[in-house]
């Protein structure tokens, strides 16, 4: 069964070689045995002579981590010359069988750590005044695949900044015969303050610094208890549920504190084109700096939406 394949690959071949009449006769001689350094293996690392240039670049197969072996015969050979198209004035000569031997080493990628601490830093961002310093830890791949004696250089292949918590950045090895990539990730230890109430604070209270404590929070470590981080978040918010002396303070504790109650007479600002005039007005809401309220404008006694821009101050854009 063997031969008939065989023979008919043989007759493809002087297929293709008669369809390409201009091409030249060429000899492939087999080796019996060769080392290659490199993952890609092309016709040319096979063949002991020199070969045609449109054939010597032609890809065969990968060769596999350092150490391993693969066989190739001619067989295999010309089934990917015919599969090319490349068939047309072959001859084989030398082996029937070539061994393939991957030359190499493990790289232990412990060995890079430094080398990609060094490149990662300038996308750490700079810790908060007063926080403990920012920092990071690596998981690297537990083994690496480096062609033997390579003088590799480090580059990252994604250069985004850095956020707390879990990051998965892009490595890759250049070296002189091949470069590679690998995964790694990066946790970013970056700190923030949560805050605890120092005694119990009403509903509706409102928020200031003062009532609570502050302390130093690593965000890449899950946090059950609080999502509230930083100070600048208290200013201008109201306690939305009564709040236990130690509690943690949480997103869902806050809403916006009134600066403008119902039935309060604000002063209306109006804007028409680069013309801003000034007139007394009733709310008819309660809002918060930002929001939009409805107000009864005493001037033309008219009810018009406007928007809080300050405690007894709304501003209304015709």
């Amino acid at each position: 069964m063997r031969a008939i394949t065989f023979a008919i690959i043989l007759v493809l071949s002087m297929g293709a070689m008669a369809a390409g009449a201009a091409a030249g006769p060429w000899v492939f001689a087999l080796a019996d045995t060769v080392f290659v350094s490199g993952r890609e293996i092309q016709l040319s690392d096979l063949s002991e002579t020199q070969l045609p240039s449109s054939v010597a670049d032609l890809f065969v197969f990968s060769s596999g981590p350092p150490g391993t072996t693969r066989k190739i015969s001619r067989r295999n050979v010309l089934r990917r010359l015919v599969s090319a198209g490349e068939a047309s004035g072959v001859s084989f000569r030398g082996a029937n069988q070539c061994v393939i031997i991957r030359t190499g080493q493990t790289l232990d990628p412990n060995s890079l750590r430094p080398a990609i601490r060094r490149i990662l830093q300038p996308l750490v961002p700079a810790a908060q005044p007063g926080a403990p310093a920012t920092w990071f830890d690596l998981e690297l791949p537990k083994q690496l695949v480096a062609s033997e004696g390579e003088d590799l250089e480090v580059r990252l292949a994604n250069p985004i900044r850095l956020e707390p918590g879990r990051n998965h950045v892009s490595i890759e090895l250049v070296g002189a015969i091949e470069n590679m990539n690998f995964p790694v990730t990066v946790t970013l230890h970056q700190f923030s303050e949560t805050a605890r109430a120092k005694t119990k604070i009403k509903r509706g209270d409102s928020l200031g610094e003062q009532m609570f404590n502050w302390e130093w929070t690593d965000l890449a470590v899950p946090n059950q208890k609080t999502d509230f981080y930083g100070r600048g978040g208290i200013f201008g918010v109201s306690s939305a549920r009564t709040i236990r002396s130690g509690d943690y303070l949480r997103q869902c504790d806050l809403k916006s504190t009134p600066v403008v109650l119902t039935g309060d007479t604000v002063e209306l600002l109006v804007q028409r084109g680069a013309v801003s005039v000034s007139v007394r007005a009733t709310a008819r809401q309660e809002g918060s700096i930002g929001q939009t309220i409805p107000v009864r404008n005493e001037l033309t006694k008219r009810l018009v939406n406007a928007r809080v821009v300050s405690a007894g101050v709304v501003k209304w854009r015709n």
